[in-house]
């Protein structure tokens, strides 16, 4: 079998696994008896894990850049978790699963677009293809598990969770590695970024966009099913969200040679106050499915873009601290998120905590707007250098 094709395989088999239970996990912890505050402090573990265990496992994936080993052992760490945690009913075993399962996840995410990028070589245009080849999967399988789980029961996620990631440990030991060397001057480059014109702007109204969508999204599942809908339902609307977003990160270059970088950033947001809005206001889960493309549109738009403009700002030879910078971002934002939308949700309602999420993502678009504004001059006293986004995994 041919490399590209076993990456290929790889991001099937990780993305199956992502859609068999991150539409799901926030019904299960509900059906274990935990509050909304409590869901949401486990989304914040994960997220906290992911800060502390994406850099490391980077390192040592640098630190041995000829073994294969580091991916399938991130993978074997992630197994063990989400078995701990389908065996779990307890909260302190529940956070220990999270956690074991996050520190596994933050390695194989950006570990699996390392060497698909390694095993495309020269073509790495092709990139946004393997994502593409994971959306796919992403859709078909939270599509089919809700039907798994009306079937049967919530806890059924884990039937397909669990050999999923054990098939992504065991493809991904058969990859291809193919490592490059560098050395930059990573202190005083990200230092010169972040004083970049509109770029601390630019940061905080990101933060913004990305806190509300995680307040908003972890409990979505959870108000479809408070609004009637069966499981098959909660995996249409992760489904279709996935299944719009494919088209648009394909086509953004186009969107974005037309418009530029900024327009696309601000519409992004916007799209994502929209959806926050209109499902506040929903009395029936048709009417969260419906909404669930402009999820879809916002993510492809705003991630996509997001990516891009942190690569048109980055001094040359420093893509990676850069892309970096806007992944801690995210990070920080999803621990943010999460506690303050469970606090919030279980204070004023999930429909309250979906109207305060519409007024921060329309000012995060303000904020926006007025960073890409500004962000006309380069890094001073830097090359500043163009490259070709890559698209990293809020959701994973």
């Amino acid at each position: 079998m041919s490399p590209i094709w076993r990456v290929s395989i790889a991001y099937v088999a990780y993305f199956a696994a992502i859609g068999a239970a991150w539409p799901y996990l926030p019904i299960y912890y509900q059906g274990l008896g935990l509050s909304l505050a409590a869901i949401g402090s486990l989304t914040a573990l994960a997220a906290g894990m992911q800060l502390v265990a994406a850099p490391a496992w980077g390192a040592l994936s640098d630190r041995f850049p000829r073994t294969r080993l580091t991916l399938p052992v991130a993978g074997l760490v992630a197994v063990t978790g989400a078995t701990i945690l389908a065996s779990g009913h307890d909260l302190p075993a529940i956070a220990i699963g999270v956690a074991v399962l996050a520190a596994g996840l933050s390695g194989v995410g950006p570990m699996l677009d390392a060497r698909g990028i390694e095993t495309l070589g020269p073509d790495r245009a092709r990139y946004g293809q393997l994502r593409a080849i994971g959306s796919a999967a992403f859709v078909v399988v939270a599509w089919a598990v809700g039907w798994l789980i009306d079937a049967r029961n919530v806890a059924a996620l884990f039937l397909v969770y669990i050999p999923a990631l054990i098939l992504t440990a065991f493809v991904s030991a058969t990859l291809v590695r193919r490592p490059s060397t560098r050395s930059v001057g990573i202190l005083r480059g990200a230092v010169g970024l972040i004083r970049a014109p509109g770029m601390r702007l630019f940061l905080f109204g990101t933060f913004l966009v990305w806190t509300s969508l995680i307040a908003a999204n972890s409990f979505m599942s959870i108000r479809i099913t408070q609004l009637g809908g069966a499981a098959e339902a909660v995996g249409l609307v992760w489904a279709f969200g996935a299944a719009v977003e494919v088209p648009v990160m394909f086509f953004f270059p186009r969107l974005a040679k037309r418009f530029g970088t900024g327009p696309p950033l601000v519409v992004g947001a916007i799209l994502f106050g929209v959806r926050a809005a209109i499902s506040a206001s929903a009395s029936d889960p048709v009417v969260l499915v419906a909404v669930a493309p402009l999820e879809g549109m916002a993510f492809g738009l705003f991630f996509v873009g997001g990516v891009t403009f942190i690569a048109e700002r980055a001094p040359a030879g420093l893509t990676a601290t850069a892309q970096g910078l806007f992944t801690a971002v995210s990070g920080l934002a999803s621990i943010v998120g999460s506690v303050v939308g469970g606090i919030a949700a279980g204070a004023v309602s999930i429909q309250g905590l979906f109207a305060a999420c519409s007024v921060a993502s329309a000012i995060a678009a303000l904020v926006i707007g007025v960073a890409v504004a500004r962000a006309i001059q380069p890094v001073q006293g830097l090359t500043v250098g163009r490259v070709a986004p890559e698209r990293g995994e809020v959701r994973s």
